[in-house]
């Protein structure tokens, strides 16, 4: 039996820090540097590796809430914001929308969407857009800048996804990520497809301008969501223009900007990956044009 205090945690947690080790990552590593050659998982393992893990959990929470998954994104049901991190699938799986949407049974899920099918399938069609847009990137851009704007795009979305699923009221400042979600997304597909760098940060070419880049990225390489897709850019705001003024949009709106932000996004990877999961949605429920202004 090895011994340890709070302390122990805490300094190795202050070293952690240093070392920039996630939250998440924290308590195993942990028990391997108390345990040394005691450390031993699964069958037969040795069950201080559990006990260290929890006392880390007492002493420094975040470490329970923070794991990363695949991906993190967003659902909506009228203006409340449900956070969604995107598991790790190994080999074939059946993801079900409510255990996808992190709730623990069906009932649950559909207790949150009021009963109301239009909110639960936006909320499917919510989830397979996350899906593809994170497990597409890791299916390989050609350009060697392409999966890097698409990870940006993703850590963008988070920041949207956090902000809104935390707060009552929002202003102008989640704007920005929004809008950055879908730039950056369909950047990185342009530069697949390529159109040089070059070009999409010249202002009179693109620049931060979100319809020409819709119009370019569709006319490159068509895709059954781009008269959703290119309807959805018309209505984003000009988010360099309007960065120093407050926005008149309400709650909802921006809810819906997000939304649509997440789905751009994905439909600028899907397009590429080939990873599908809202064909599966649609060929359920029926086109996504039914469920969404």
């Amino acid at each position: 039996m090895i011994e340890f205090t709070d302390n122990d945690i805490l300094r190795l947690d202050e070293r952690f820090a240093q070392e920039n080790i996630p939250f998440h990552a924290r308590p195993f590593r942990a028990a391997m540097e108390i345990l040394g050659n005691q450390f031993s998982i699964g069958l037969g393992g040795n069950p201080q590796v559990r006990e260290i893990e929890q006392a880390y959990e007492r002493l420094i929470p975040e470490v329970k809430f923070t794991w990363p998954g695949m991906g993190t994104g967003l659902a909506a049901s009228v203006d409340r914001v449900r956070k969604v991190t995107i598991g790790i699938v190994y080999g074939i799986d059946h993801i079900t929308v409510d255990k996808g949407l992190g709730f623990s049974n069906h009932q649950e899920w559909a207790t949150w969407c009021r009963g109301d099918r239009k909110i639960a399938e936006r909320s499917a069609f919510a989830l397979a857009d996350m899906h593809d847009l994170v497990y597409g990137i890791n299916h390989g851009a050609q350009h060697k800048n392409a999966s890097t704007f698409w990870g940006l795009a993703t850590e963008q979305l988070k920041l949207v996804a956090e902000s809104l699923s935390q707060s009552g009221s929002i202003g102008s400042a989640v704007l920005q990520p929004i809008c950055l979600t879908a730039e950056l997304a369909m950047k990185g597909t342009l530069l697949h497809l390529g159109v040089p760098e070059n070009e999409l940060k010249n202002p009179r070419l693109f620049g931060h301008d979100l319809n020409k880049l819709g119009e370019k990225m569709t006319k490159k390489s068509a895709h059954r969501d781009d008269p959703l897709l290119l309807l959805a850019l018309s209505k984003f705001p000009d988010y360099v223009g309007d960065r120093y003024r407050e926005t008149q949009l309400t709650r909802m709106e921006i809810i819906n900007l997000a939304l649509d932000a997440q789905f751009v996004a994905a439909s600028a990877v899907r397009r590429i990956s080939g990873v599908d999961m809202a064909s599966q949605i649609e060929a359920t429920t029926g086109p996504r044009g039914n469920f969404f202004p």
